[in-house]
C-alpha cells in the first residue's frame, strides 16, 4: 500500500482543525498547551508524510509512480509547510502583547479606555489556580500523612490483639500448671501421710523386739545365778 495516501488525509484533516482552532481561541494558557500539542502533532504528521515522499521517490516503481506523480506529491508538501507556517504565524499575532485589542462590546470598550483591573484577567486567574493548587498539594499531604497514621494505628492494634492472645494462652498455661500443682500437693501430703502410719508402725515393732531381747537376757541371767 503507498505510504503516502495513508498520511496525506490525515495531514490536511489536522491542518484543518488546527486552523479553526486558530481561528476560535485566542491565546491563554489552556488554548496555548491545546495548540502546541495539536501543532506538534500535525509537525510529527508532516515529517511521515516527508518520509513518505521520499520512500515513493526513492522506488517509484514499487508504488506505480512517474516523475509528475513524485513533483505533485512535493507540491502538496510544499503546500502544507506553507499552510502550517501561515496558521503558525497567524497564532504568533494573536499572541503578540502589543497587538491592539478587538473592541466589539461596551464593556470591552470602557475596559480598554479607563486601563482598569479585570477580575476575570489571566493572571487573577492564575493566582486563583496556583493558590487552588497549592490547597489540593496541602489537601493531599495531609490525606498521605493520615493514611500513614491510619496504617500505623492498625500496626498497632494488630501487635496489641497478637500480645492479648499470647497472654491470654499464658493465663491458660499458668491456670493448667496450678491445679497440676494442687494435685500433685494432694498426692504428696497423701503420701507424708502414710510414711508417717508406717514409721510409726516399725516404731511399735521395734519397742517390742527390745523388750522381748531383755526379757530374755534376764531369764538366762537368772538362769545362770541359779545354777551358780
Amino acid at each position: 500500500m503507498d505510504p503516502f495516501d495513508e498520511v496525506k488525509e490525515d495531514a490536511w484533516s489536522q491542518v484543518n482543525g488546527l486552523q479553526e482552532f486558530v481561528n476560535k481561541n485566542r491565546p491563554q494558557n489552556e488554548t496555548k498547551l491545546d495548540f502546541e500539542n495539536a501543532f506538534q502533532e500535525l509537525q510529527e504528521t508532516i515529517g511521515d508524510l516527508r518520509q513518505a515522499v521520499t520512500i515513493s521517490e526513492a522506488n517509484p516503481d514499487q508504488f506505480q509512480l512517474n516523475s509528475n506523480d513524485i513533483s505533485h506529491r512535493k507540491d502538496i508538501l510544499a503546500q502544507l509547510d506553507a499552510k502550517v507556517t501561515s496558521i503558525s504565524k497567524q497564532w504568533s499575532s494573536k499572541n503578540d502583547p502589543h497587538r491592539p485589542r478587538d473592541v466589539t462590546t461596551m464593556s470591552n470598550r470602557i475596559s480598554q479606555d479607563t486601563h482598569e483591573e479585570n477580575p476575570f484577567n489571566d493572571s487573577n486567574r492564575l493566582d486563583e489556580e496556583f493558590n487552588a493548587y497549592q490547597q489540593q498539594e496541602v489537601i493531599q499531604n495531609q490525606d498521605l500523612q493520615l493514611d500513614q497514621i491510619h496504617q500505623t494505628m492498625r500496626n498497632l492494634n494488630l501487635q496489641a490483639t497478637m500480645m492479648g492472645g499470647e497472654l491470654e494462652d499464658q493465663g491458660m498455661m499458668l491456670d493448667d500448671l496450678d491445679q497440676e500443682m494442687d494435685v500433685v500437693g494432694s498426692k504428696l501430703q497423701r503420701g507424708l501421710k502414710r510414711v508417717g502410719f508406717v514409721i510409726e508402725k516399725n516404731k511399735e515393732r521395734a519397742s517390742d523386739w527390745c523388750i522381748g531381747i531383755l526379757v530374755v537376757a534376764l531369764c538366762v541371767l537368772l538362769i545362770i545365778v541359779i545354777a551358780i
